[in-house]
């Protein structure tokens, strides 16, 4: 099994990002790891927690694929939080905070990915995303989700929590 990783608004399926499911895993848990130490604004956090909320631990393998126009974006900081999306890539592609993940991701499959996944991102368009994906995502939480307690860190990995806890704790 795989995860497919889409932009339906380019209608490339050429662009595709396709991996299996370790690779989805550690994917994943860079840009967590990245972005839940980049995030200032709730916006920016809903953006980790919406990511490490792909976790095939919880989900199942082969079920956390996503187009990026269903990212929990929010119209009104769309370009700010791209802007922070990218520099999370970046900092993954630097290896930031790698040491936290007790083990060495292999590069030569991971990189090409999280390019393609800034490539995607890159040419996401305001008019592509889906306001109503943030609204239902933040109507389907729970009042104990860690979105709605001040979004808490696991205290080894500084990593946002999710419903399901640390997502490299788990992975």
């Amino acid at each position: 099994m795989s995860n497919i990783i889409t932009c339906k608004s380019l209608y490339d399926t050429d662009k595709d990002i396709v991996m299996s499911n370790r690779l989805t895993d550690v994917f994943i848990n860079v840009l967590v790891l990245a972005g839940s130490r980049l995030a200032k604004t709730e916006d920016q956090k809903r953006l980790i927690v919406w990511l490490a909320e792909k976790d095939q631990a919880a989900d199942g393998e082969g079920t956390v694929g996503f187009d990026i126009s269903e990212i929990p974006w929010n119209s009104d900081t769309f370009e700010k939080d791209k802007a922070f999306m990218l520099k999370t890539i970046r900092h993954a592609l630097n290896k930031k905070h790698w040491e936290k993940l007790g083990y060495e991701p292999n590069e030569k499959l991971l990189f090409p990915k999280l390019e393609e996944f800034a490539e995607l991102i890159e040419e996401l368009e305001a008019d592509d995303i889906k306001q109503e994906e943030l609204i239902q995502w933040l109507e389907d939480s729970e009042n104990d989700d860690p979105i709605n307690n001040g979004f808490p860190v696991c205290p080894e990995h500084k990593a946002l929590l999710t419903v399901y806890g640390c997502q490299i704790c788990r992975n």
